[in-house]
């Protein structure tokens, strides 16, 4: 690995918009940053970058997350890469499938903030006994919730008209019911407490 404070973090993202934000602050924090927009290119340039770190978008062009995460485990001279998945995708059996093919952390899009990832990159550098409360987080992500919910039922009619959309639980990609995902919230102990996103567990497109 690079010296402290020198790591290489390689991003493979697809959005331009998640790439620029993601990259500029991991740059603000001193971190050398590269970026891929598709999982071909992606897996390219961990051989060819050696990264300390990956930042893995699971719904990529050419070539998928789990793809890639698969490649970078069976090639020797990157199977020790430390590799972060980042996905809109928090339902339990791609949490699970993506720890199964070897991952060392996840976030979930819509429920991590730029911060929260940018923590985990930190703890994912940190001594190993501090590597272990991620190991410890991504169990408890493997937890969340998948929830049908009718739209004409309680208040979602008037969240809909609050938020700007008469569509909220269709895909605009797909056409398919969205469901609320709900992961639980580990930072308090007063009772059940989760963070919450509406998203297509079809094609991933999350509101």
């Amino acid at each position: 690995m690079s010296s402290t404070g020198n790591y290489k973090i390689l991003l493979i993202e697809d959005d331009s918009a998640l790439r620029q934000t993601y990259s500029d602050m991991l740059v603000a924090e001193g971190y050398t940053v590269v970026t891929a927009e598709d999982g071909e290119q992606g897996l390219a340039m961990v051989r060819i970058e050696k990264p300390d770190v990956v930042l893995l978008d699971i719904i990529l062009p050419k070539l998928p997350g789990f793809e890639v995460l698969k490649s970078i485990r069976d090639d020797a001279g990157t199977k020790d890469t430390i590799i972060l998945v980042l996905s809109v995708m928090g339902e339990q059996r791609h949490i699970q499938k993506a720890i199964d093919l070897g991952a060392n952390g996840y976030a979930i899009k819509g429920s991590n903030t730029p911060s929260e990832v940018l923590e985990k990159i930190r703890t994912l550098l940190a001594p190993p006994e501090i590597k272990e409360q991620v190991k410890e987080e991504v169990k408890e992500y493997a937890k969340s919730y998948n929830v049908f919910v009718k739209g004409d039922r309680g208040d979602m009619l008037e969240l809909a008209k609050d938020i700007g959309t008469t569509r909220l639980l269709v895909c605009k990609s797909c056409g398919r019911e969205r469901q609320l995902v709900l992961t639980p919230d580990t930072s308090r102990s007063d009772g059940h407490w989760f963070s919450a996103h509406f998203a297509c567990l079809n094609c991933g497109e999350v509101f």
